[in-house]
C-alpha cells in the first residue's frame, strides 16, 4: 500500500510518438525506466496526441524538419514498416507506392499540382501534418505549461542526454546504435529531393515548421541550454 501511495506521488510524464523523429529509438531507452524516483512515464503510440492527455500532466515530444521526415517517412510506409515492424499498407498507400518509387517522385509530381500527388500527402500516414498530435496552434499554447521536453531529430543524442538528466536517468544509458532497433532508414537510399520539390513540400509543410519555431522558443525559455 505505502508502495502504491509512493508511486501516485510521483509526476506523471506522456512521451507523444512523433512518426519519424527518432521516437521507437527513445522509447527503446525509457521503457526500461519507466518508474524514476520523481517520474512515472508513460509511453504512447502514434494515434495518441496532445488532447489525449489530461491537463496538468507533463508531455514529452520529438520533431524534426518536414521534408527529411518525409522523405524517412516515404521509405518506411514503402517497406511497411519492416524489418522492425510490420504494418500492411492501406489500400490508399497501396496506389501511392505503385505509382510514386522515391519520395522526389511525390514531392516533382506535388509541384506539379497533380490531383495523385496531392491524395499521395493525404494518404501516408508518415506524411501526416504535426497538427495531428498537437491540435491547433491555440491549443497547444493553452498547454504550454505541460510541456516539459521538446527534442529535435537533428540532434538527438544531445537532446537525449539533456533528457536524461531531465528525468534523472541512468548517466549511462545511450540510444540504441542498430538500425533496426532504432527503427532507422537504410543508409543506401536515394534521398534526394529536385529543388522544385523542395519547394513544393516547403509549402506544404508550411504550418509545421512554423510549429517548429514555436517549440524552439519554447524550449529556450523553459530550458535555455535544451535549444543551441
Amino acid at each position: 500500500m505505502f508502495q502504491f501511495l509512493w508511486k501516485n506521488k510521483k509526476k506523471k510524464v506522456h512521451f507523444l510518438h512523433v512518426g519519424k523523429t527518432g521516437g521507437s529509438a527513445i522509447k527503446s531507452v525509457l521503457k526500461k525506466f519507466q518508474e524514476t524516483p520523481e517520474y512515472s512515464i508513460e509511453l504512447h503510440g502514434h494515434s495518441v496526441s496532445l488532447k489525449d492527455i489530461p491537463k496538468g500532466e507533463a508531455v514529452i515530444l520529438f520533431l524534426r524538419d518536414p521534408v527529411s521526415r518525409f522523405v524517412s517517412g516515404f521509405y518506411s510506409r514503402q517497406r511497411k514498416g519492416q524489418p522492425r515492424y510490420y504494418s500492411e499498407w492501406s489500400p490508399k498507400e497501396k496506389k501511392v507506392f505503385e505509382q510514386y518509387a522515391t519520395p522526389n517522385d511525390v514531392a516533382m509530381s506535388l509541384a506539379q499540382k497533380q490531383p495523385s500527388a496531392v491524395a499521395a500527402m493525404d494518404s501516408v500516414k508518415h506524411f501526416s501534418h504535426y497538427h495531428n498530435w498537437y491540435v491547433d496552434l491555440d491549443y497547444f499554447n493553452s498547454r504550454a505549461d505541460d510541456i516539459l521536453f521538446i527534442g529535435f531529430q537533428e540532434s538527438l543524442n544531445s537532446d537525449f542526454d539533456k533528457l536524461k538528466d531531465l528525468l534523472a536517468l541512468p548517466e549511462g544509458i545511450a540510444l540504441p546504435k542498430d538500425g533496426v532497433e532504432a527503427h532507422k532508414n537504410p543508409a543506401n537510399l536515394d534521398k534526394s529531393i529536385e529543388e522544385e520539390g523542395v519547394c513544393a513540400l516547403n509549402e506544404w509543410y508550411e504550418e509545421d515548421t512554423r510549429f517548429i519555431h514555436l517549440c524552439k522558443k519554447m524550449m529556450s525559455e523553459k530550458l535555455p541550454s535544451a535549444v543551441q
